[in-house]
């Protein structure tokens, strides 16, 4: 019951609040900007602190409008998102034609800027009703309209470089059924057009452009609105025009390979499992002396020699001990991802609201981490739980910020909006000291209080001399062995996820990603069981830090596979964006290391009691 409920909790926690509002003719509705990014540099700016734009002010007042923040701050500071309100009306139903918001005097260092950042393919974000501005387009795979999100700054044509000072707006709504008067935006376009000064009012196709020009100019800057109602067929979320259909054959294809392994896996584990019980049964059930003689000696092979040994603590326990404290609150916070996706509560197009959902679930989530760091570190004989908790709320955390103060002062000395804000900064450090922290203290007392988990056998005080082991028995071939198969079961699940966070495409299927995280933790669970049972027949008993390594191999081969992807597929240029992408993937891989080294410890563990509760060792 408690369970489902915190199941329940964590579910409505993440649910999308921003969902489409309704509207009534007449009402206003603010335009706002954000930030311009571009996939060849991944270093947004915001876009107010452009000198040659229009920049906002309200009607009665010199000030700027204050900036919009999330509740976290930070999940917008980590995007780069810098919400204000802009000066343009548009009120709803209200149709408008060649509206000019300012003229703005450009002087030569302006128009140098505007020049750089068109060479460069910067995109405009505006947000309009809780969605980003897009263009829409039609590929010969898709036959519907597709949004992407952004619209270009300027254009190049014949070596001519022109800024976009002309934008139309086409919003696109429609009409509530229990109520007409009423409107719901189902989507927000944005054309944008580069227009001489006087030339809004088009007479004919033929027209002059606004170029660029490295002197002191006079840059106009206008728009239109348009109403358009939608007359066919409604999607059922307004975010889904944002998303490609990924296409089919690729991911049934992977699921097929990824079932094979899986099966392949589950036999090999199965046998396992079978004999080790089948040796139990036969030593204590055999009236065959010869027979006896042989299990006697099996007994004493392998495995069954280190049964005095495989339950020793292992070194740096204490320092296992809230990693994996860590990684249990980590997959809890997968685990509600795939579920609030899965039931539609936030939208894969909409990284904010994964963004949001995930920080929330963790900070709620501290009791879990402390709990399961509070029991392991009990299991070890640790004496001190009150400095495991702090260990637990400081050591993997305390990383993972170290890499966002990394990002955050690369991003500082760029002057781009990436940079931590200070209201980030003390949110996060309100969070950790008033939600997470006290949290995992609490799950670690709670923790405490239980009596430690008894083995079903006792280590000796003189530990055994480990044989010498073959080149395939050492611990490096086990991990990479370990990492190469979860892989191989979600490559191409993985080439979706990069496409779309390095070069804004998003191809996606939210049972495919499921079936594909299903498949690889299953995949990473059970080739840690079968790995660490052949390093215990190889008489080495060090497999407490071995199952975690194991498990999170796979991040090495996604690490890997992301310096491929960035050689090969991306348009990143200069020292800043490759430093940018990898402490990124660094710190994403880190924490899928922190996943599936968890899964495979724990999976581990569970066999490994199973094998020697099962065991009658004299």
């Amino acid at each position: 019951m408690l369970r489902e409920y915190l199941v329940s909790l964590l579910l409505f926690l993440c649910v999308n609040l921003s969902l489409a509002k309704s509207y009534s003719k007449g009402d206003f509705i603010p335009v706002l900007y954000n930030k311009i990014f571009s996939t060849k540099t991944q270093r947004p700016h915001s876009f107010t602190e452009l000198s040659f734009i229009c920049p906002p002010y309200t009607e009665h007042s010199w000030q700027n409008h204050p900036r919009r923040k999330s509740w976290l701050v930070i999940d917008q500071d980590l995007r780069g998102d810098r919400l204000i309100e802009s000066d343009y009306k548009l009120n709803v139903l209200e149709n408008k034609q060649c509206e000019t918001l300012c003229a703005k005097p450009w002087t030569v260092g302006d128009s140098m800027q505007a020049m750089d950042l068109i060479k460069k393919d910067y995109q405009v974000e505006w947000w309009f009703d809780d969605l980003p501005g897009a263009t829409a387009s039609y590929t010969n795979n898709v036959k519907t309209r597709v949004y992407r999100a952004g619209f270009p700054l300027g254009q190049i044509k014949n070596d001519k470089i022109y800024i976009n000072n002309h934008v139309t707006f086409n919003i696109i709504y429609v009409a509530e059924p229990s109520d007409p008067s009423r409107i719901e935006i189902k989507g927000f376009e944005v054309y944008p057009d580069s227009i001489a000064e006087t030339q809004c009012q088009r007479t004919s196709m033929d027209y002059m452009k606004q170029e660029i020009t490295e002197r002191r100019s006079m840059v106009s800057f206008t728009y239109s609105v348009k109403w358009t109602e939608m007359k066919q067929l409604v999607p059922s979320n307004r975010w889904d025009t944002y998303i490609l259909p990924p296409n089919p054959d690729p991911h049934v294809y992977s699921t097929i390979n990824g079932v094979i392994v899986s099966l392949v896996l589950s036999v090999i584990l199965a046998v396992v499992l079978l004999k080790t019980r089948r040796r139990d049964s036969t030593s204590n059930n055999s009236d065959d002396v010869n027979g006896k003689l042989v299990d006697e000696y099996e007994d004493v092979v392998g495995w069954r020699l280190i049964h005095r040994d495989v339950f020793r603590r292992p070194l740096y326990g204490g320092l296992l001990a809230p990693i994996l404290g860590i990684g249990s609150q980590f997959l809890v916070v997968a685990l509600t991802l795939l579920g609030a996706l899965l039931c539609q509560q936030v939208h894969p197009a909409k990284p904010s609201s994964l963004l949001t959902c995930g920080m929330t679930t963790f900070l709620l989530t501290g009791f879990i981490g402390g709990f399961s760091s509070a029991r392991i570190y009990k299991t070890f004989r640790g004496k001190s739980w009150l400095l495991n908790a702090f260990l637990t709320a400081t050591v993997v955390p305390g990383g993972t910020m170290a890499f966002i103060s990394a990002l955050s002062f690369m991003a500082w000395s760029q002057q781009s909006s990436l940079a931590i804000s200070f209201n980030g900064w003390m949110m996060v450090a309100v969070l950790w000291m008033a939600v997470l922290l006290p949290g995992i203290v609490l799950g670690s007392y709670m923790g405490n209080q239980r009596d430690p988990i008894e083995h079903p056998v006792r280590p000796t005080q003189m530990p055994r001399i480990i044989p010498r082991k073959r080149w395939y028995q050492t611990y490096t071939a086990s991990i990479l062995l370990g990492g190469l198969v979860p892989f191989v079961v979600s490559f191409i699940d993985l080439y979706d996820i990069f496409r779309f966070a390095w070069q804004g495409e998003l191809y996606w299927s939210s049972r495919y990603v499921a079936l594909a995280c299903l498949l690889m933790a299953l995949s990473t669970s059970m080739v840690t069981v079968v790995l660490v049972f052949f390093q215990l027949c190889s008489e080495d008993y060090h497999w407490w830090w071995m199952s975690f390594a194991i498990g999170s191999g796979s991040s090495i081969y996604v690490f890997g596979y992301a310096i491929v992807y960035y050689l090969l597929n991306t348009e990143i240029q200069g020292v800043f964006g490759a430093l940018m992408y990898l402490v990124y993937m660094l710190l994403a891989c880190g924490i899928l290391g922190l996943c599936t080294g968890t899964a495979g410890f724990f999976s581990a563990y569970m066999v490994v009691r199973k094998i020697y509760s099962a065991v009658k060792v004299d």
